[in-house]
């Protein structure tokens, strides 16, 4: 992979990453910020939650005290401020421990967003590997190319060199052939044509 598309443009693999950089970084900080209000949020409702457990406690326990044993057998029934007190205790209770639930639940989508995170992070990093790997072969091609660059330019003057010989190894072919025809007599022609008419 060589590049990518964010936001309907196509951008390079350094763009790409520098997207993926940014968004992995706001993404963590505000994990992070929500992570630490709801944990203080959660640790004010235990807080509460606790309080309140403890209130319900000593209410139970004054519920079972001897004197109030005695005010029940005395007076039937509990009192209503008691009653009351009790009703107050459980509702509010329920009420936090639905609170916590809702925290808990965010907590769980917090711990999903940071899991997308890290497959961001893992994405990015196999995307510069493979952007550092083609910039590897890109370079080996580049030498090959010059290298077949440099022997092609070899090769063509060793041609032009090789033909260049061949062609006056004709001319003295043909220098030759015009003398032992016409024994030495006369200058040879310079012109190819004539000395080959000449020669035939």
């Amino acid at each position: 992979m060589v590049g990518g598309v964010v936001g309907g443009c196509s951008c390079s693999p350094t763009e790409l990453q520098g997207a993926h950089e940014q968004e992995k970084l706001l993404l963590t900080e505000s994990h992070h910020r929500s992570e630490a209000v709801l944990q203080e949020k959660i640790q004010e409702l235990n807080s509460q939650l606790k309080s309140f457990q403890e209130r319900m406690k000593r209410v139970e326990e004054s519920l079972l005290r001897t004197d109030y044993k005695k005010h029940i057998q005395e007076h039937g029934s509990p009192s209503p401020f008691w009653e009351q007190e009790l009703e107050s205790l459980h509702f509010v209770i329920e009420m936090k421990n639905e609170q916590i639930h809702g925290l808990d639940k965010k907590l769980l989508h917090l711990e999903t967003v940071e899991e997308r995170n890290l497959l961001l992070e893992e994405k990015v990093k196999t995307l510069q590997q493979e952007n550092e790997d083609l910039h590897v072969r890109t370079q080996n091609h580049l030498v090959v190319a010059r290298q077949l660059s440099e022997e092609l330019r070899s090769a063509r003057g060793a041609l032009e060199k090789e033909a260049q010989l061949l062609d006056q190894a004709r001319r003295e072919k043909e220098e030759l052939l015009y003398r032992v025809l016409n024994a030495g007599d006369g200058p040879f022609p310079l012109a190819t044509g004539e000395a080959s008419l000449i020669a035939t």
